[in-house]
């Protein structure tokens, strides 16, 4: 695969997770993904699944702004804004209405296509201050 295929596959997978289009998501990832977000435990692709629900929920118009991308050979490497409005319960808080942007930075492996490690970061300590939480 070309630079720009895996890059073009990168840009799908954020689209299509900002929509939460599992059906299109399930068309880009391998059954043996490997998820590791921030200093968290690996995990696969039902629990990944749940977490992003979850996080969506929290945030149903987020959305992955790319600043900055990279591609490395099979890795698509990128620099997000993650931006959307807290109208949902998030990580046990009530919706408080405040608009969030916050910096993610996300390392996507590929093979065959499909995206078989995921490595994210993103900035929660941003994210909970943005929203007035106790950090």
């Amino acid at each position: 695969m070309s630079g720009h295929d895996i890059r073009s596959i990168g840009e799908r997978l954020y689209a299509a997770l900002d929509a939460q289009d599992w059906i299109e998501i399930g068309a880009l990832i391998a059954p043996e993904l490997v998820v590791q977000v921030g200093s968290g435990p690996a995990m696969g692709q039902a629990e990944w699944r749940r977490n992003q629900e979850a996080f969506y929920r929290g945030f149903p118009d987020g959305r992955h702004l790319i600043d900055e991308a990279l591609v490395d050979g099979t890795r698509f490497v990128s620099r997000c804004r993650f931006v959307g409005t807290h109208t949902g319960p998030f990580d046990g808080h009530p919706p408080t209405g405040v608009s969030v942007s916050v910096g993610d930075i996300h390392i996507d492996h590929f093979a065959d296509g499909l995206l078989i490690r995921h490595y994210g970061q993103l900035d929660m300590h941003g994210l909970l201050r943005q929203l007035k939480t106790t950090v």
